[in-house]
């Protein structure tokens, strides 16, 4: 499939599409009637159909950090393309673990769900994920897990103690000794601390943007320390983020495109920016 061309083109025929057919039964010599069914000419050629978006349903325990991160798939035509991403969290305070799975218990009851005044039938829908930090919200998440069913459509992705451990390591793949040192913090306090960490060893922060062009070196490092404990939940500094990139990667490759397709269209543009600006 090339790449950068997804669609449908139809050509001119040179034959019939179809053979035309007696408008009755027909034997054959011991008598049997034989279906009557169209039939292609020896010149038609199907040609490969448009594959649509796949639906990805986002519901988030954070609003800004999250947002942005997968703004990219939202915006880029590249990366929209191939998967229509639905995000979904509260304005100024997100949503806690046990309200993100009653929106989608209830979404899932009706059939459908509703976001920004937009609705979605559940069964269009090809992935739903919950994204969550472990932070102070453990009790939470191991009631919701001790009680899904294993046939539930929505997929837990956890952070521990939090999400800025992803964006760490779509930069670095070693613990810094300061980070390593929040097994000593209270739980309480491990999230404030990590997001403190972030401005401290990366200068002004970490963009969430700029992060997610790095996701492909954020899924080598959080294999690197991915760890499960109790109900599956990730262990301190290990987060399932890859897990669903890796699948969302999986839908546009299917589709033709590529992240670093993405990538290299964005590097052409920025070189084109400062090009102008000489």
């Amino acid at each position: 499939m090339e790449t950068g061309k997804l669609g449908y083109t139809k050509k001119m025929g040179t034959a019939p599409l179809r053979v035309a057919r007696p408008s009755y039964p027909v034997a054959n010599a011991d008598g049997k009637v034989q279906p009557r069914r169209p039939a292609c000419g020896s010149s038609h050629v199907k040609d490969a159909a448009a594959l649509t978006p796949a639906i990805v349903y986002i519901l988030s325990g954070g609003e800004d950090r999250e947002k942005n991160f997968f703004k990219a798939l939202q915006s880029n035509p590249i990366l929209a393309s191939c998967v229509h991403v639905i995000f979904q969290s509260k304005k100024g305070q997100g949503l806690q673990p046990y309200q993100m799975e009653e929106l989608w218990q209830k979404g899932k009851k009706s059939g459908k769900i509703n976001v920004d005044g937009t609705e979605y039938r559940v069964s269009a829908i090809d992935r739903v994920y919950l994204v969550t930090d472990v932070d102070e919200f453990e009790p939470q998440i191991v009631k919701i897990l001790k009680n899904k069913g294993k046939s539930d459509q929505g997929h837990w992705i956890i952070s521990n103690p939090c999400i800025e451990i992803w964006l760490y390591y779509c930069f670095r793949a070693d613990l810094d000794v300061r980070v390593a040192s929040l097994r000593y913090v209270s739980r309480k306090k491990r999230s404030q601390r990590m997001k403190s960490l972030n401005h401290e060893l990366f200068n002004g922060g970490i963009d969430p943007r700029k992060a997610f062009d790095n996701t492909r070196t954020g899924i080598a490092n959080s294999k690197l320390h991915y760890r499960t404990g109790h109900y599956g939940i990730p262990s301190l500094f290990a987060t399932s983020m890859h897990l669903m990139m890796e699948e969302l990667f999986d839908f546009i490759k299917a589709r033709g495109r590529s992240f670093e397709e993405y990538q290299e269209a964005k590097r052409k543009r920025i070189e084109a920016f400062l090009a102008g600006k000489k």
